[in-house]
């Protein structure tokens, strides 16, 4: 299902529906980059579940297979309540999704990973967080190489950056500053 849900954030910023990506490609793109963050994290010596990171990548936006990807487009218009309304959304569709899982312990398995994800607390989940949002900053150097105008994406891009800067997780920056190389090749052609 998840393959056929636009990100919706996207068309809200001009990108033509033919471009926009799935939630199953963004799922596919944030749990790569957080396999490599946390590889890259426990080849400097932290501890990490690279287990844990892959499933909580995997399971991160599997509300959406229900709600759809709600943008930050339209929690504008929702006001000051917005975000509270979509967790709230979310943490239904997910107890609603998860219900389908048969087996008991693998059920209480994959809702304590949701748990931990959203209380972005442990590494594991900062580590997804954080790919998360890289995926946004890739996605954008794709969007400026097929030809879409730097204005188009330049507060998003800006936000996206601003927000990984306080990120804890050390390798973060590492590939923030791909991501920022890669960005400049693109705008400048």
């Amino acid at each position: 299902m998840l393959k056929m849900i636009p990100r919706t954030g996207w068309i809200s910023r001009k990108i033509g529906l033919q471009d926009v990506e799935s939630v199953a490609d963004h799922t596919y793109s944030a749990s790569t980059l957080a396999m490599l963050l946390a590889d890259m994290e426990a080849s400097r010596g932290h501890p990490v579940d690279v287990e844990k990171v892959l499933r909580m990548a995997l399971l991160h936006d599997l509300a959406e297979a229900l709600t759809f990807d709600i943008s930050k487009a339209y929690l504008e218009y929702l006001g000051p309540s917005g975000e509270a309304m979509k967790r709230h959304v979310e943490a239904a569709a997910w107890k609603y999704l998860i219900r389908g899982v048969g087996v008991k312990a693998m059920r209480m398995k994959y809702m304590q990973l949701q748990s931990e994800y959203n209380a972005q607390e442990t590494v594991e989940s900062q580590i997804v967080h954080a790919a998360d949002k890289l995926d946004i900053l890739f996605q954008i150097v794709a969007y400026h190489r097929k030809g879409y105008p730097r204005l188009l994406l330049l507060d998003l891009w800006r936000s996206t950056d601003h927000s990984l800067r306080s990120v804890r997780v050390r390798s973060v920056a590492s590939l923030r500053r791909t991501a920022a190389r890669l960005y400049k090749s693109a705008v400048s052609t």
